[in-house]
């Protein structure tokens, strides 16, 4: 079973790879536009899936705790 603090922190891992999924997408660092879309593509579906992953499971370990 993992803390409360390790579980926390996989969460903002997962917020932080959202948030430069978004910043990549609108910046000029990747200057194929395809390329590009492959890339933020990637980062917003891992980090969304491991957000809702990580949310999940706080719930479960809560009514398994009660």
């Amino acid at each position: 079973m993992t803390t409360k603090k390790s579980h926390n922190f996989g969460i903002y891992l997962y917020v932080l790879l959202t948030i430069v999924g978004c910043v990549l997408a609108c910046s000029n660092i990747i200057p194929n536009d395809y390329l590009k879309l492959v890339v933020v593509m990637g980062a917003l579906l891992f980090g969304l899936f491991g957000i809702m992953k990580g949310l999940s499971t706080s719930n479960e370990t809560a009514e398994k705790q009660v």
